[in-house]
């Protein structure tokens, strides 16, 4: 009983929650409904014009019949549940144009109802048309590529979309839209009652809304507004046809033209090369469409907070372009504006867009007498709510939120939309945008890491004699690791760097500079130039520069850009920046007179230095070991063996090999005589890692883990004495390693 009682409780809490909710849905869908309507008598007017004005009415069904096919497929296959889609104003006014240029045909060549018919014709293959370009961009996922569009272009399209609907709501409210010549007009006592009124509506929502943000603000809001209106009239003495003659109110889609319909037999007048004549505008029409619904699309992602999926609207808005098509309606996507609207109030519902689209189909079918009931002070200053709280967000509370030159561009885009249209203003911010971005990543260093033969080594194991050398001489070394893209401001860049050092007296003269291309993601055709002016300043001045991994395509930018690749004279190409840096060393070590691999070094005369200066143990010590000499592919120790021994190479060369899981053997280091080998197995006891192989016939001596302990028991000084000798030789690696780890972290 106690749980029944409990869950009835809970219904009668819901129960009002859940009404204020499907009130607050059907009233965005019918405020939706409503401006879409209006919208669509603007839109035919527009459209069917001149020698077509007697069309207007059968225009405004079939403009409203494709709002109601492109409001309810598009929600109900939408990736988004708040989207309303309805008939859109840009490919309207190409529309129009094409329109104009069919009537101007009329005098010549055909009756007005062949030009009504022919233009219908065409409205009917553009719509079609379009919706197939749309199921074809999103079958092949063409719309991601709109998230390449900078983050302050998307706000400067949404701040224009609010000055849209800023200036749109005038033209509702009093018949002319906010422009700069009509102010004057639009201040007059007799123009300024009746959109003063729609912007005391606006504030107040705003006002209250910031105050307390509730689902049920924007209905009541609404139901109040109409009844103070209605209250007005007899107040002032107005009666109700008195407010519909003065434009107080919506007038009803039956007015306007002669009502003349379509009829099959009108069909036979369609003159298809008028039609064909328009392939232009009908190809622009795709082009612009296309982008403003991955733009709407996009921008209503930023308003929502929630990703939507791109290539699913596109697929979605083309299914119902192309079923609306059929019936003679212009193209049409996601509306910002309606579906901002819907989320503004609390309204994520699928039924906004489907019960909006239901009213438009149903003042097609039913007539809209009940429409022109509907003040337009107050479906005017719905859209100025909404236009207001866009221009807000995006030139007020950006300023505090993004740089400084993100907010100056949105402003650019709007004030260059609200002087020559949308997309001009788009337009001019993305090569704004373009601009920026190129200056910025010409900032953006392609150097990674500063190196030198100082804090980096390549991975051959050299005896200590050979170190010391390298590190003394390792200035003259200069190793660059470079990353990203590079073009000409950045080539120019590592350019300079470059010169700056061969310059630098203070320094090692420069022998060899090394250019690690491995993190490179491409070279442009532009900095191709910079590389030449390297290559020749290296000649100039007597270096080595030397590029390690290249990438294939930086390759051939290259090539094609005139850097020659197959002149070796102070130039030459690694395969890594391990052997690159390998050869700078050896070259290093010729001109030292330590010929690298051809030098033997003798095991009892690097041990003596450990041993008092009085000590005869040193034959006591070469006891203990066992000379082998190797030939070529001899292994000294095998990847997973257990530790058996240690080894140090007197002459020849050896490598040490991983073997991965699919048998391929990759070079880890390369072992240079003097070199100590499988000394951290030996101690620890654990199993081999990687293969040591011998390149060249070597020699070298084996200490066997039982000659180790038996040194041990037998003769302590002189294992201690080897002991101090392995703990300097890890030491040394050590230290070289930490190098190279410093320099890569600063």
């Amino acid at each position: 009983m106690a749980r029944n009682v409990g869950s009835s409780a809970t219904a009668g809490v819901t129960m009002p929650r859940q009404t204020g909710r499907y009130l607050t849905v059907l009233t965005a869908g019918f405020i939706s409904g409503v401006l879409t309507i209006a919208m669509g008598c603007a839109f035919s007017a527009l459209i069917f014009s001149g020698p077509l004005s007697g069309y207007v009415s059968t225009g405004v069904k079939l403009i409203l019949f494709g709002a109601f096919v492109l409001g309810a497929v598009t929600v109900l296959t939408s990736s988004y549940a708040g989207t309303v889609a309805r008939p859109h104003e840009i490919p309207a006014a190409v529309i129009a144009l094409m329109a104009a240029a069919i009537a101007a045909e009329v005098p010549g060549r055909i009756c007005v109802e062949g030009a009504f018919v022919t233009v219908v014709a065409a409205i009917a293959v553009t719509g079609c048309a379009t919706g197939i370009f749309f199921l074809l961009l999103g079958n092949f996922k063409a719309g991601n590529l709109i998230r390449f569009v900078p983050y302050p272009v998307i706000g400067g399209f949404l701040a224009g979309t609010g000055l849209l609907m800023v200036k749109g709501a005038f033209g509702v409210m009093t018949g002319s839209a906010l422009t700069v010549a009509n102010i004057t007009y639009l201040a007059s006592p007799e123009v300024l009652v009746k959109w003063l009124p729609g912007l005391v509506f606006a504030l107040v929502l705003i006002l209250v809304l910031r105050w307390r943000n509730h689902y049920l603000v924007m209905p009541v809001w609404l139901v109040l507004s109409f009844a103070l209106f209605y209250i007005a009239l007899p107040v002032t003495g107005m009666s109700l046809g008195d407010a519909r003659s003065q434009g107080w109110l919506i007038a009803s889609i039956e007015g306007g033209g002669s009502g003349a319909a379509l009829s099959l037999s009108s069909l036979a007048g369609i003159d298809w090369g008028l039609v064909a004549s328009q392939t232009g505008r009908v190809l622009t029409v795709l082009i612009l469409s296309s982008l403003s619904l991955l733009l709407n699309a996009s921008g209503l992602e930023v308003i929502v907070r929630e990703e939507i999926d791109l290539n699913r609207e596109l697929r979605a808005t083309g299914l119902a372009n192309l079923i609306a098509g059929f019936g003679g309606s212009p193209v049409g996507f996601h509306s910002l504006s309606h579906s901002a609207l819907s989320y503004s109030m609390g309204a994520k519902s699928r039924m906004v867009g489907l019960s909006s689209a239901v009213l438009c189909g149903a003042a097609v079918f039913f007539g809209s007498s009940l429409l022109s009931y509907l003040p337009r002070p107050v479906m005017g200053g719905v859209l100025l709510f909404l236009g207001v709280a866009f221009l807000r967000e995006w030139l007020y509370d950006a300023w505090f939120r993004l740089p400084r030159v993100d907010c100056v561009l949105i402003w650019l885009i709007l004030t260059v939309i609200g002087m020559f249209g949308f997309l001009q203003g788009v337009g001019v911010g993305m090569l704004v945008a373009i601009v920026i971005f190129v200056v910025k990543y010409s900032h953006v260093s392609v150097i990674k890491h500063r190196l030198s033969g100082v804090n980096f080594h390549s991975n051959v194991d050299r005896a200590p004699s050979q170190q010391r050398v390298l590190s003394e001489k390792g200035e003259a070394l200069h190793i660059l690791k470079l990353h990203g893209f590079i073009f000409f401001g950045t080539a120019n860049d590592l350019y300079e760097e470059i010169r700056v050092r061969a310059n630098d007296r203070s320094l090692v003269a420069l022998r060899f500079v090394v250019l690690d291309l491995r993190l490179v993601s491409g070279v442009d055709s532009s900095a191709v130039n910079s590389f030449v002016k390297m290559k020749e300043q290296a000649r100039s001045r007597g270096y080595q520069l030397i590029f390690a991994q290249v990438p294939e395509e930086a390759l051939k930018s290259l090539g094609r850009g005139g850097f020659d690749l197959e002149d070796s004279r102070n130039f030459r190409i690694f395969a890594d920046l391990d052997r690159a840096v390998e050869w700078c060393e050896d070259e290093v070590l010729v001109d030292e007179k330590m010929l690298p691999g051809g030098e033997a070094h003798r095991l009892e005369e690097e041990i003596r230095g450990f041993l008092p200066a009085d000590s005869a143990g040193i034959a006591h010590f070469m006891d203990y070991l066992e000379r082998r000499e190797a030939p070529r592919g001899f292994y000294l120790i095998r990847q997973n063996d257990p530790p058996h021994s240690l080894y140090y190479l007197e002459s020849g060369r050896a490598t040490v090999d991983l073997e991965n899981e699919s048998g391929q053997s990759v070079r880890l280091r390369t072992l240079e005589p003097g070199t100590v080998i499988g000394e951290l197995g030996l101690y620890l006891r654990e199993p081999s890692t990687a293969s040591v192989v011998t390149e060249t016939e070597s020699v070298f001596y084996r200490l066997s883990a039982e000659a180790m302990e038996r040194m041990e028991r037998q003769d302590p000084d002189i294992a201690a004495a080897f002991h101090r000798f392995i703990v300097r030789r890890l030491g040394e690696r050590l230290i070289y390693t930490n190098r190279s780890l410093k320099a890569l972290l600063d």
